[in-house]
């Protein structure tokens, strides 16, 4: 941002300060550079930043309400790897075929992500039970304190409370995850060691575009997507099988 730009930028957030203050605050202000006026400068401060979380909240409300309420996580998933594999069929030149795959890996990751924390977060939100369980399991809400009014607050919210505080838990850690779903919902992934290593390629192609550490190009293939499809498509399955038997504590 240039000198120009940014002197404007400032003259137009003093502005908004200033009518904020005349608006809220008004004689009571002072004239600027007085004592009443750095007070009223810090009160503009404070009331930005509290709307600022305001809008934050409402932003990950809403997002962690999606996971809440998202129909048929499983469809979703199984939908999203067979466009995968329809995109893998796709005839062009080897640069951009190599990028293909490596948003291909990408999101095949992330298809399989989505559905871990949509299925955990409505199947946990939807039973006491496996609320009661994860409280007890989860090192972060077992060791949580909180007044009898948070308390009362945070079970009024119980579902979304649960919610954000799951999705804040990175989902492509296997070593979360994996224990997570056993400690809750008794669901056991058995050996996920390709998933650890789909999810460290995972980073090249997000964050290098498919380059490593030395500069050079991954190795991905059309096969190894495609094995990795299937790998998530058998994990995804075992899942929604024990899912079926699952015993939530509801009568």
């Amino acid at each position: 941002m240039g000198r120009a730009k940014e002197a404007m930028m400032q003259a137009w957030q003093d502005e908004e300060m200033v009518e904020w203050i005349e608006e809220n605050i008004g004689e009571d202000a002072g004239e600027e550079g007085s004592p009443e006026w750095e007070k009223a400068v810090q009160e503009y401060h404070d009331y930005h930043e509290r709307r600022e979380l305001h809008d934050m909240e409402d932003y990950y409300r809403s997002e962690y309400e999606w996971y809440l309420n998202s129909k048929s996580p499983h469809g979703t998933f199984l939908k999203e790897v067979r466009n995968i594999k329809n995109l893998l069929n796709v005839e062009t030149d080897n640069e951009a075929y190599f990028s293909l795959l490596v948003m291909s890996h990408a999101h095949t990751v992330a298809s399989l992500e989505a559905y871990l924390a949509s299925t955990f977060i409505q199947t946990v939100t939807n039973s006491d039970l496996f609320i009661r369980k994860l409280v007890e399991s989860d090192p972060v809400f077992s060791k949580t304190k909180f007044t009898l009014k948070e308390v009362y607050e945070k079970h009024e919210n119980i579902k979304v409370t649960v919610a954000m505080h799951l999705k804040d838990v990175i989902f492509h850690k296997v070593d979360k995850v994996k224990p997570m779903f056993k400690d809750v919902l008794g669901i056991d992934f058995g050996n996920i060691e390709w998933l650890a290593k789909a999810v460290s390629l995972r980073h090249h192609c997000v964050h290098r575009a498919g380059i490593d550490k030395d500069g050079e190009r991954i190795n991905l293939s059309a096969d190894s997507i495609n094995h990795l499809i299937t790998d998530c498509q058998v994990l995804t399955h075992n899942i929604e099988e024990e899912l079926l038997f699952l015993d939530d504590g509801s009568f």
